[in-house]
């Protein structure tokens, strides 16, 4: 539900408006009636929110930067910007937040001039790294 209200907030129209105050007051909502942390849970979306915006930027082929503040350590309060790049199939973070030195995988994509129509898998590899 956070990631739907995120991106139902990303339109300033009044449909999107609205959309996005259903999802905050559902959220709200369910947040009381399970005695939950309204917290935590925005931290876990900030992670999200950073890793959706890593992957729309390598999933669209085009040059992309941006940050997105997140606490990387459960049980902390030290928030962290993260500033990332991403071009050519290559992912870059600093400062690093991830477990591992490095990442390296295979992406199933299709051709944009003829998708949806046509669906002409391409694959692609990508590798996560630090800046």
């Amino acid at each position: 539900k956070y990631h739907f209200r995120r991106l139902a907030s990303h339109e300033d129209s009044a449909g999107r408006k609205a959309l996005t105050a259903e999802f905050s007051a559902a959220l709200d909502e369910h947040l009381k009636a399970h005695d939950l942390s309204e917290e935590f849970f925005d931290r876990l979306d900030r992670i999200t929110n950073f890793c959706d915006s890593l992957s729309f930027s390598l999933c669209f082929d085009v040059p992309a930067s941006g940050q997105i503040s997140i606490f990387p350590r459960n049980g902390e309060d030290t928030e962290v910007t993260i500033k990332y790049h991403v071009e050519d199939g290559v992912i870059s973070a600093a400062p690093w937040p991830f477990s591992v030195d490095s990442y390296e995988g295979y992406l199933v994509a299709y051709k944009s001039d003829s998708y949806p129509e046509t669906l002409d898998p391409v694959i692609l590899p990508y590798t996560l790294q630090k800046k």
